[in-house]
C-alpha cells in the first residue's frame, strides 16, 4: 500500500467512523489511526488530498484586467481560489517563449468545472473583441484600437457575471486551499494587471457594446460527461 492508497483508505475509515453502530465506528477511527501513524498522515494531509488545481491557458502573457477579472469572478462562483501563472520554453527557432495560465485551486470537481468556464468564456470574450477592434476607424491608432478592444471586453465580463452568478455555489475551505497552494506552490507574490483603458481615452461606448455582447455568453451544461454544477446554457 502506498501513500495515495492510504489517503483513500483512511477516508473510508474516517465514514464509516460516522457509523450509526459504536462498534464499527470505534473500529473504523482505530483503522484510520493507525494507517495515519503508519505512513506519518495528519488531518491535514488528508484534507489536502480532496483538493485539486486545473491550469487554463489565458489569452496573452499580459494579466489584462478584463480577464483578470473575468478569472476572479469565475474563481469566486466556484469556491476557488486562483493565481496566475507565466512558463517559458525555448522553441525550436531558439526563441525563448513565454506563456501565461491562470490556475484554479479547488475542492473536488470545483476546479475542474471553473476551467472549463474560464476557457469558454474567455475565448468568447476574446473573439468578440476582435470583432470590435475590426471595426474601428481604419485611422485609429493600434495603441488605441487595444484600448478600445479592451473596454469592449471588460463590459463583456461584467455582463457574462450575471450568467455565473446563476451557478450553484460549491464546498469551499479558504484556508485549506490556501494551505495547498502553499505546500504546491510556496509564496506567491502580487502581481499587476494590464489596464489599457487608463492610458488611451475611451467613452463608455465601447464598454457598453461589450455589456451588449456578453449578454449572449454560453456555457454548456455538460463538462466531459459530468453535471457542470448547474451550468446553463
Amino acid at each position: 500500500m502506498n501513500r495515495d492508497d492510504a489517503l483513500k483508505k483512511i477516508k473510508k475509515c474516517l465514514a464509516l467512523g460516522r457509523s450509526a453502530s459504536e462498534h464499527e465506528a470505534a473500529a473504523a477511527m482505530r483503522q484510520a489511526q493507525k494507517l495515519m501513524e503508519q505512513f506519518g498522515l495528519r488531518e491535514q494531509d488528508v484534507s489536502l488530498s480532496d483538493v485539486a488545481e486545473v491550469k487554463v491557458k489565458a489569452c496573452s502573457t499580459a494579466a489584462n484586467a478584463w480577464e483578470l477579472r473575468l478569472v476572479n469572478m469565475i474563481a469566486d462562483a466556484f469556491g476557488c481560489e486562483s493565481f496566475g501563472q507565466l512558463a517559458g520554453k525555448y522553441n525550436d527557432a531558439g526563441n525563448f517563449i513565454r506563456t501565461r495560465y491562470w490556475v484554479f485551486v479547488g475542492l473536488h470537481a470545483a476546479p475542474t468545472v471553473a476551467g472549463y468556464a474560464c476557457e469558454v468564456l474567455s475565448r468568447q470574450c476574446a473573439k468578440a473583441r476582435l470583432v470590435h477592434i475590426s471595426k474601428q476607424p481604419k485611422n485609429c491608432k493600434p495603441i488605441t484600437k487595444t484600448a478600445r478592444g479592451d473596454a469592449f471586453a471588460m463590459g463583456w465580463v461584467i455582463a457574462a457575471e450575471q450568467l455565473v452568478e446563476r451557478f450553484a455555489q460549491p464546498e469551499a475551505d479558504k484556508a485549506l486551499l490556501l494551505a495547498y497552494i502553499e505546500q504546491q506552490h510556496g509564496e506567491l507574490t502580487k502581481g499587476k494587471a494590464r489596464d489599457t483603458t487608463k492610458a488611451r481615452k475611451t467613452d463608455m461606448g465601447h464598454f457598453a457594446a461589450g455589456h451588449r455582447s456578453g449578454q449572449s455568453a454560453q456555457l454548456n451544461r455538460g463538462v466531459g460527461g459530468m453535471t457542470a454544477q448547474g451550468l446553463l446554457s
